[in-house]
């Protein structure tokens, strides 16, 4: 009888106990790479147009809310859709070659968006000639 009492008082304290949902963690971007190497290019060459994939990692959707270059030799087209957790997104960035100075390339690019891991940073390199 003792392990009956102490059975039904257990199932009673776990229909009692709330349900406790586990909060979100928030967005959070991933780039497979962060540097995006365009080689050797003379100022002549035609424009050079990469193709960034971001996927959303966490757990709530993410929104790229701002994407700036460090020159105007390079432009982006962005989507500012919802990405759902685990769903990719892209970013399209247009490099013009002729508006680019001689010698080693480095731009930064940064990427603003809800992820709760802030701004994040990506690299275009090349050589121009």
């Amino acid at each position: 009888m003792r392990g009956f009492v102490c059975c039904v008082v257990a199932m009673l304290l776990c229909i009692a106990t709330p349900l406790r949902a586990e909060s979100p963690m928030g967005a959070d971007i991933e780039f497979k790479t962060k540097l995006y190497d365009l080689g050797e290019l003379s100022q002549g060459d035609a424009k050079q147009r990469v193709v960034v994939e971001y996927r959303n990692v966490g757990d709530v959707p993410l929104v790229v809310t701002e994407v700036r270059t460090s020159c105007s030799c390079t432009t982006v087209v962005y989507d500012r859709r919802k990405v759902m957790p685990d769903d990719v997104g892209q970013l399209i960035f247009t490099m013009d070659p002729s508006k680019a100075p001689v010698g080693s390339f480095y731009r930064v690019v940064q990427v603003f968006s809800t992820a709760r891991s802030g701004v994040a940073y990506l690299t275009l390199k090349a050589e121009i000639k």
